[in-house]
């Protein structure tokens, strides 16, 4: 009976991946099969194991340069992302590379970040002074690793979904362009409160935006905020022309957004507003007036109420995770002489704090309860994880099915299927898997390309739950 609570390495994320990318010795290629610009296209590398979904503008000729973003995925889906902003790529003018096989608690992230990069090296023409890398959870940690660990790759910025940095403070985030995106439900909102409020006190280039939302890859706004700023940093920096329309309407929404934030009495989000017009604005404009309003907002009252307030939210979810989390460490060591009591209480107070963070009338008690509860939740599955990645079959087993019980979802009811197919028990995946599909799993990509699941391949019961989801 075990979960390992408190631990990931993921969360911990990567202090270094220790890779060398050197350029290719080779011409940019062309592949008139596989590029299909305005199309997404699945790209497979000279190492047949490694794959990544391809973006290409319609207009993507190889006579110029172009920016690229390369994005991280937890469960390695990386069509997924490029699906969700390819309408960005084609207004701005962004490839996008989605890996197919990074992702967490994967055992060849250096393997898999190098196959992407010597691919689309050889094959595209790419603007070396614009890369920037994405990701979500996890794939923001593998994403803020690559860009602080692969000096030759000289990315520009990072746009980190739902988590912050590879590990506490790595070397090499002070002069990085860093986005932030995180809803204000999502579990990893502290660490990122925390970190925005790190580089704002040490005067570091960031941008924050906070939306109403779960753990989750940012909505297509979101992404475009991060898009823009990108842009516009590299607009004043000299690394890409000078766009004085695009400036300017930049400008105005930012505007805009100080004068919303400051009507509504949002000191927080008025902060972020007023430090990109005196920070990003600062080689376009006459940014003295916003400057002094940054000052005179950090010094009122309102701002250090709303900074307490915030900081109180953190202690609160750092509390209620701090009363179940000991129990299900001890439920997860085997100690308790009573398992199926603990168990019990577990399941007890898990599901009062999620029905803390569905009903109560306090909205804000309402997001640190949902905060509260996802944290360990997911801690339960990454510890779960773990132990199937150790190969450690009863105990990966005992953390999904009380995580499945906790909530129900599919994602750890598909674990409990890579599980049983690692242990060679393929009756019982079978069946795991058609109750993640009775929960919720219609993508029977996620199932297809699964490697835990490739032993399944040739079993009647699995074809034919892939072929009932091709008909759904």
């Amino acid at each position: 009976m075990i979960c390992k609570i408190g631990f990931s390495p993921l969360r911990i994320a990567i202090s270094c991946l220790s890779f060398l990318i050197a350029a290719p010795a080779f011409a940019f290629a062309s592949d008139s099969q596989q590029l299909a610009p305005g199309q997404i296209a699945n790209i497979v590398c000279p190492d047949a194991s490694e794959s990544y979904a391809l973006y290409l503008p319609s207009t993507y000729p190889a006579s110029k340069k172009w920016p690229v973003i390369y994005l991280f995925d937890p469960g390695g889906r990386g069509r997924r992302p490029v699906e969700l902003y390819r309408d960005l790529a084609e207004k701005y003018g962004f490839i996008l590379a989605g890996s197919n096989n990074s992702r967490n608690f994967g055992s060849e992230i250096a393997k898999d970040l190098k196959a992407i990069w010597d691919d689309t090296h050889a094959r595209l023409a790419l603007d070396e002074r614009r890369t920037y890398t994405s990701g979500f959870s996890g794939g923001a940690r593998v994403a803020g690793a690559m860009a602080t660990s692969c000096v030759q790759c000289q990315i520009a910025g990072v746009i980190a979904h739902g988590a912050g940095y590879p590990s506490g403070k790595p070397t090499g985030v002070d002069k990085l362009l860093y986005f932030f995106a995180v809803g204000n439900r999502d579990f990893n909102w502290p660490e990122v409160m925390n970190i925005r409020y790190e580089r704002e006190e040490q005067g570091l280039p960031y941008r924050a935006h906070i939306f109403d939302g779960p753990h989750q890859w940012a909505p297509a706004d979101v992404m475009e905020d991060a898009i823009t700023w990108l842009m516009l940093k590299s607009m004043q920096s000299g690394d890409q022309p000078r766009d004085q329309a695009f400036v300017d309407r930049l400008f105005q929404r930012r505007q805009a957004e100080a004068s919303e934030a400051q009507a509504a009495n949002d000191a927080l989000r008025q902060l972020g507003a007023l430090r990109s017009l005196a920070s990003d604005f600062s080689s376009f404009k006459d940014v003295s007036e916003f400057s002094r309003k940054l000052t005179e907002l950090k010094q009122s009252g309102s701002f250090k109420t709303a900074l307490k307030s915030e900081r109180e939210q953190i202690s609160e979810q750092f509390a209620l995770v701090g009363e179940i989390g000991p129990k299900i460490r001890t439920y997860s060591d085997g100690s308790e002489s009573d398992p199926a009591a603990l168990r019990t209480e577990i399941l007890q107070g898990m599901g009062r704090l999620n029905d803390q963070a569905q009903h109560d009338k306090n909205e804000t008690k309402r997001q640190v309860a949902s905060r509260a509860f996802t944290d360990l939740w997911i801690s339960g599955i990454e510890g779960g994880q773990q132990e199937l990645e150790s190969r450690h079959f009863d105990k990966a087993e005992a953390c999904f099915e009380l995580m499945s019980q906790v909530r129900k979802d599919p994602w750890p009811v598909l674990l409990l299927a890579d599980t049983h197919a690692a242990a060679g028990n393929k009756k019982q995946a079978i069946k795991d898997l058609q109750e993640a599909v009775r929960l919720g799993l219609n993508d029977a990509t996620v199932i297809e390309s699964d490697p835990s699941l490739q032993l399944l391949k040739g079993d009647p019961g699995f074809q034919k739950l892939l072929e009932g989801l091709a008909h759904n």
